[in-house]
């Protein structure tokens, strides 16, 4: 860990990517106080409305300010600012009463124009339905940004177990095991999730998706990483401490969690922060497919879907790009970490400093 932090320090992308992280995962996790509304929250005089926020105007001087906008053509929805029509934006403002991580009563949120305002803050723009863009991805994190954690954990137990037995066992095991994931890899991932999604009921509700989008992913991503572990498995098992392990009479699964695995950490440590950006691809994937998470829920890939459907949202409300944005940093910035890891593990890196 200290490693790390000391060459975080050192590297300015891959440092500005952690802060990043630390950003989105404290908003998915205070995803309520962040964001100003409800995802459900509809302004329906606001239909794809642009971002109002301001920094600076006239009468107000500096400071957060919505701009005042009016429609001028309802078929477009095409808005025009109304000058010296400005509102301050406050923070922690009262709004709309929730309850923070499902049982604490509050009302304040980061920021927000207060009940008197004309006009919504809409740091991001609206959507369609004259939803906050910019709270709906908010609240779209915690199934992006979960799935990924929750995934790569199911896929890296599955990947280690098959593994694991296939290199310590070796033989008819390893034989098995390895034809076994090879069939997954030998078929292309996006069709094979496209595939076991399609077999499955349309009408589940969104948290049944949720599970169902995990396990799919999981099952199709864990055969690269256990062909990994199984190599490395095959070399360690034949180490000293190993054999007498093996001579004391430990069962198998003892010596491959306890002893062998421990001497492959660095490997999954780097594993795990570059297949999480894959996870959180999957999940978008379908959902923009129509095969993943829908209305009432929302996550990056739902919103992606909803609002980039055609060539004449993204030429008239540019905005609507947003969701796609949020994803591309994210999947940037585990990279970046990714790649630090894997010098921060690597056993030549302290020479280099």
């Amino acid at each position: 860990m200290k490693n790390f932090f000391h060459a975080l320090r050192k590297r300015p992308v891959a440092s500005l990517s952690f802060s990043v992280l630390i950003i989105l995962y404290l908003g998915m996790g205070f995803a309520e106080f962040a964001a100003p509304y409800k995802p459900g929250t509809s302004f329906a005089d606001f239909s794809y409305h642009p971002p109002n926020m301001r920094w600076y105007s006239p009468e107000l001087g500096f400071g957060p300010q919505v701009q005042g906008h009016a429609v001028i053509n309802e078929i477009t929805w095409e808005y025009a600012r109304i000058k010296g029509d400005y509102t301050r934006v406050h923070l922690f403002v009262k709004g709309e009463p929730y309850r923070l991580f499902g049982f604490i009563p509050l009302e304040h949120h980061l920021i927000g124009v207060g009940p008197d305002s004309d006009y919504p803050l809409y740091l991001m723009g609206s959507d369609n339905l004259g939803r906050d863009l910019f709270s709906r991805i908010i609240y779209g994190s915690r199934i992006s940004l979960s799935i990924g954690f929750i995934g790569i954990f199911i896929s890296m137990t599955l990947a280690i177990l098959f593994g694991g037995l296939a290199g310590f066992y070796g033989g008819v095991t390893d034989w098995l095991i390895m034809r076994f994931s090879e069939f997954f890899i030998l078929i292309p991932g996006l069709y094979m999730i496209l595939f076991l999604r399609s077999i499955l009921s349309s009408s589940m509700d969104s948290g049944q998706s949720y599970m169902v989008i995990t396990v799919i992913l999981s099952f199709v991503g864990w055969p690269g990483t256990a062909r990994l572990i199984r190599g490395m498995v095959h070399s360690i098992k034949r180490e000293d401490f190993i054999k007498n392990a093996i001579l004391d009479g430990i069962p198998a699964i003892s010596i491959i969690y306890k002893q062998i695995i421990p001497q492959m950490s660095s490997i999954i440590v780097v594993s795990i922060a570059l297949g999480i950006p894959g996870f959180i691809l999957g999940e978008t994937a379908l959902s923009y497919l129509g095969l993943g998470i829908v209305d009432p829920a929302v996550s990056w890939g739902s919103l992606i879907n909803r609002d980039i459907s055609t060539i004449n949202n993204l030429r008239n409300y540019p905005w609507v790009l947003m969701p796609g944005l949020f994803l591309l940093i994210t999947t940037l910035a585990f990279n970046f970490i990714g790649d630090l890891l894997r010098d921060v593990f690597d056993p030549y890196y302290k020479d280099r400093q």
